[in-house]
């Protein structure tokens, strides 16, 4: 019995000690992760599933939630129903889009560590961007974070988020136009990371957008996405669920 006991107290003491160095070591590498997750113990107010600093006007409230009802609707239209329920964090400021969604400053982000989270700044108020998000989170939770981490290369998820952003120049015409009739396109598929993909100059990244949006697009049915959703919950890698 004393022995249980000892071997007892000497597991309760590793988590006790464990825990606390585990969650500040990953709030060092991934700060923005860690604010999202403990987004409710913040200064932000709370409506629904939407957090917003408390300088924020009714006026914009009332459009964020109006355009994330759009994108909602947009993204289970595209996939045959919605089962992605995110939290949605709205950054009135930049040093708070830098807290919570990255230091690069994009319009938008989505941090999937025990989420989906979908950050949002002043300048990603808009119903593609939003919808765009809205489509990461939607793979994530269908995949799983792992699946989502090891398994989906970077340009397949940009390419289906994009499906569901109609920015006119992200469009088809503006990379015929670019890719002189899509015979110079990026080969995208070699991107399999994000850093790879943003690199090079703002007209090389929205080219890669672009060129994963065409790939996506020629490849996606209802149907397809189904079975790639099935065979990567079966254990198959993308290679073998994309083909």
């Amino acid at each position: 019995m004393k022995k249980l006991k000892k071997i007892t107290f000497r597991i309760v003491l590793v988590f006790v000690i464990l825990i606390p160095v585990a969650a500040f070591a990953h709030f060092i590498i991934f700060p923005q992760e860690s604010r999202c997750i403990l987004i409710a113990y913040s200064g932000f107010k709370k409506e629904g599933r939407l957090y917003f600093n408390t300088n924020t006007s009714p006026a914009k409230l009332d459009t964020l939630k109006t355009l994330i009802e759009q994108a909602s609707l947009r993204v289970a239209n595209f996939w045959g129903r919605k089962t992605a329920n995110p939290t949605f964090i709205y950054c009135d400021t930049e040093e708070d889009f830098k807290k919570y969604g990255n230091e690069r400053l994009d319009p938008a982000t989505t941090q999937y560590k025990l989420g989906p989270y979908i950050v949002i700044s002043k300048e990603g108020v808009d119903l593609d961007i939003i919808a765009h998000e809205f489509s990461h989170a939607e793979l994530y939770t269908r995949l799983g974070f792992y699946k989502m981490q090891f398994k989906i290369p970077r340009w397949f998820d940009e390419g289906l988020a994009m499906q569901n952003d109609w920015r006119n120049y992200y469009s088809e015409d503006t990379l015929q136009v670019r890719s002189n009739n899509f015979k110079n396109l990026p080969d995208v598929t070699q991107f399999n990371r994000g850093g790879a993909f943003n690199e090079g100059t703002h007209e090389q990244v929205m080219l890669n957008y672009m060129a994963a949006k065409h790939a996506v697009k020629n490849w996606y049915s209802r149907q397809t996405l189904d079975k790639l959703i099935t065979n990567l919950n079966a254990g198959k890698s993308f290679e073998e669920a994309f083909k």
